[in-house]
């Protein structure tokens, strides 16, 4: 068995609002077509605000890649340790961390981040270390499954953290899959604590599910340049993401007898999900709030999206689904049950 003890999340304190990105991104190009797209992408974002550890765009633009991941160390760090401490679970149970997974697309060096977040809270340093990389923005739920492997075993604890900081791989290019990308992408972290123990436990890790959409593999990626991480994200995903769950149920579950948890990549994936699930508005609340108020932080976003659901409990389902989707086309899914 495992169990979720607690959620905690953390995000810059710096911050844009779309119409401040607008501003500048527009600024950046004298042609009024791709101005106009930039002005229709950031008003219909259904996203408020994202959080971001250098709102000088400009400044991004011109650093080498050397300096942005200069720049994610030691801000994924200070963010990291942030997470972790508005985890409640965390001080109750530091004793008898066994186990501590990091979770990143968008930055990484070896020693790692992990590391230092050992050394920092003066963890047990026999801990087993995991590093997930660069798996995008359902590393998190992969993360978890890895979590849920590990508390088979009796006595273990795991701390688990999630790190994204995809604003410092803004591109000052104009083609329509970083249009999209550079504006509805954002920074944050979240750290979870899962224990084989049921001991304060507030979820329980039921099942995961994995699936690799076909003929989807070109719609979403993540490649290293000498401009930093280059993303492709086709206006197709949403598509392909209403195909796979067309064609299939998760976990045998019918969509009105259980919660959704849905990583708002984006708000037509809300919307595309909703719609095919033939969800109420009531059960993308928590995935739509997650993206006004934060924007898509990569594998950090369903956690936050997590924290949401046990914040506001429903009392006639028990359970409900997370899932999350990346390059691949991937999407992943977890079954938890309240406690």
């Amino acid at each position: 068995m495992s169990y979720i003890l607690d959620l905690g999340t953390a995000v810059p304190k710096d911050s844009l609002t779309q119409e401040q990105f607008y501003d500048i991104y527009s600024s950046m190009t004298e042609d009024t077509d791709t101005q106009r797209k930039i002005k229709f992408l950031t008003a219909r974002s259904a996203i408020n605000k994202r959080n971001c550890v250098e709102p000088d765009i400009k400044k991004l633009v011109a650093m080498p890649l050397e300096a942005k991941l200069a720049t994610y160390h030691s801000s994924a760090l200070e963010l990291a340790i942030g997470a972790i401490e508005n985890n409640t679970a965390f001080q109750q149970n530091k004793e008898n961390i066994t186990d501590i997974i990091f979770i990143s697309c968008t930055g990484m060096q070896a020693p790692g981040v992990e590391i230092d977040l050992v050394n920092h809270f003066k963890l047990n340093t026999n801990i087993r270390r995991y590093n997930v990389n660069f798996m995008g923005c359902y590393a998190a739920l992969t993360g978890l499954r890895m979590a849920k492997d590990i508390c088979n075993t009796p006595n273990r604890t795991v701390l688990m953290v999630s790190v994204e900081l995809c604003t410092l791989h803004f591109q000052n290019k104009f083609i329509d899959d970083y249009l999209l990308s550079n504006s509805i992408f954002a920074d944050g972290a979240a750290s979870v604590l899962i224990s084989s123990n049921d001991t304060g436990a507030r979820l329980k890790l039921e099942d995961f599910e994995s699936r690799l959409i076909p003929n989807s593999k070109d719609e979403m990626s993540w490649k290293i340049s000498s401009d930093g991480f280059l993303m492709t994200l086709s206006s197709d995903v949403p598509k392909s993401i209403k195909a796979s769950l067309d064609e299939k149920s998760l976990f045998g579950r019918t969509p009105s007898s259980t919660g959704w948890a849905i990583h708002p990549g984006g708000k037509q994936i809300v919307d595309s999900i909703k719609s095919t699930l033939h969800l109420d508005e009531s059960e993308v609340s928590a995935s739509r709030k997650v993206l006004l108020e934060n924007g898509n932080m990569s594998s950090a976003t369903i956690l936050f999206v997590l924290k949401e659901m046990l914040a506001n409990r429903p009392s006639d389902k028990p359970e409900f689904i997370a899932c999350a989707f990346g390059p691949g086309l991937t999407l992943e899914s977890a079954l938890l049950s309240y406690v």
